[in-house]
């Protein structure tokens, strides 16, 4: 790929430029109107979803500022997605449409195509200099001072990604938000297809796939995060309501994920079947202890469950495990000493009782009280906060992504001090996280 450096000045298919200037918000198109040089050659930078949105004033001096010979506009994507992440994480058609809407909104705005790209934060690649060229940009601004010519048959550098695509969460959003994508494309082809409803849809799925959500997920800011994890899922749910769907019980979870407390093992291994990450508050007893994180993985050698907790004092956590989800067809009181009990739908095949000692498995039992079945040892992680156990498919078998499952911890009286998943009072029958039944 070609790159000339301006010093000071750049030629390239017909333009010179020496300021590039970025354009945030509407009270800086009049600032510019007023104070920009006529001598220099100037860019203006404006987010294709903010010269959409601009009142009929702004559109009137941004036309003005376009106007004249020394000035010359570049649009973002439309709401700043940087294109090789969606690229890179299979959403190629999305990548094109956002370059699409945003070169139609240029058009629609400057009465002509636009021959200038800039590309939110710099980043590009072969793949999306490929699609740019598709949609007849010609010049490609990725600094203040770069400019490529997008007709070059050079090869651009892959970018490095991982900063919004490789952590464990990000890796979570990025397929729920593929889900409603899919979600979506079955609703176009649907009786029940309404266009406006499906534009507003895909407006909202556009403003999901802004990078910001995902430099979200690994900010050192805990409050700032669970504030914008509450507001990505919203904007999740409003995919699903906008077409008359039922959100699903999984995005009523938060996404967010301490690093402290969350191991993924790497998709080629034994990845974790269910995981959930317990952001709740949990005042209704309190203790030296709460439970962080749940998560279940299996392999040749059987199921491994994971618990993370505060601490690993005297208390106890019990994995109650329905693997029918039948009325009735179960337990709907907790193990012998332990205050509490199921909702009829949440009622228990199985149940392990997990002490700092050992993990006992229990069977549920017709006839009378639980049987218990064997103890089996547990590993613990002090550093990572983690109980784990592994129980061989010889005592428990099926697929734990098809189970429903309630984690509770007892304090030494029996009475719980945290429910994972849940906030309600003890009176109340306690039903399954709806997010730990995968399928």
């Amino acid at each position: 790929m070609k790159k000339l450096i301006i010093i000071p000045f750049l030629l390239l298919n017909n333009f010179v430029f020496s300021a590039i200037i970025h354009i945030n918000n509407e009270d800086e198109i009049k600032k510019y109107a007023v104070n920009v040089s006529i001598i220099s050659e100037n860019v203006f930078i404006i987010p294709m979803d903010l010269l959409a949105s601009i009142s009929d004033e702004n559109k009137k001096l941004v036309n003005e500022i376009a106007s004249k010979d020394n000035n010359e506009f570049a649009g973002t994507t439309y709401t700043e997605v940087i294109l090789p992440v969606l690229i890179k994480i299979h959403l190629e058609d999305n990548a094109k449409e956002q370059v699409k809407k945003g070169k139609d909104i240029y058009q629609q705005i400057f009465g002509k195509k636009p021959s200038i790209f800039y590309p939110y934060m710099g980043i590009m690649s072969e793949e999306a200099r490929v699609i740019l060229e598709e949609y007849d940009y010609n010049v490609c601004i990725t600094t203040s001072e770069a400019f490529f010519d997008l007709k070059s048959t050079m090869t651009i550098s892959q970018p490095d990604l991982s900063r919004w695509i490789e952590d464990p969460a990000q890796k979570l959003v990025w397929e729920h938000l593929k889900k409603a994508q899919l979600k979506l494309i079955e609703y176009e082809s649907s009786d029940s297809y309404d266009k406006e409803k499906y534009q507003a849809a895909l407006e909202e799925i556009y403003s999901l796939e802004k990078p910001i959500w995902f430099e979200n997920y690994v900010s050192y800011d805990a409050g700032k995060k669970k504030e914008n994890d509450l507001w990505f899922r919203a904007g999740l749910s409003n995919v699903y309501r906008i077409i008359a769907i039922k959100p699903p019980s999984e995005i009523s979870i938060p996404f967010f994920v301490s690093a402290d407390n969350l191991f993924l093992p790497s998709p080629t291994t034994n990845e974790y079947i269910v995981f959930f990450n317990d952001e709740s508050d949990k005042d209704i007893i309190l203790s030296s202890c709460n439970i962080i994180s749940f998560g279940v993985q299996k392999s040749t050698l059987g199921i491994t469950f994971n618990i993370f907790v505060s601490s690993q004092e005297s208390e106890v956590v019990d994995i109650y495990i329905d693997m029918n989800k039948k009325n009735n067809a179960g337990e709907t009181s907790f193990l012998l000493g332990h205050k509490g009990f199921t909702d009829m739908l949440s009622a228990w095949e199985y149940a392990i009782s997990v002490s700092t000692a050992d993990a006992c498995l229990y069977r549920y039992n017709h006839r009378g009280f639980p049987t218990a079945i064997k103890l089996f040892s547990i590993k613990k992680e002090s550093q990572r906060n983690l109980v784990e156990f592994l129980i061989p498919e010889t005592y428990i078998r099926g697929n734990p992504a098809n189970w429903g499952y309630i984690i509770a911890g007892f304090l030494p009286t029996g009475d719980i001090f945290d429910i994972i998943g849940n906030d309600i009072p003890l009176q109340d029958a306690i039903i399954q996280v709806p997010a730990l039944r995968m399928k």
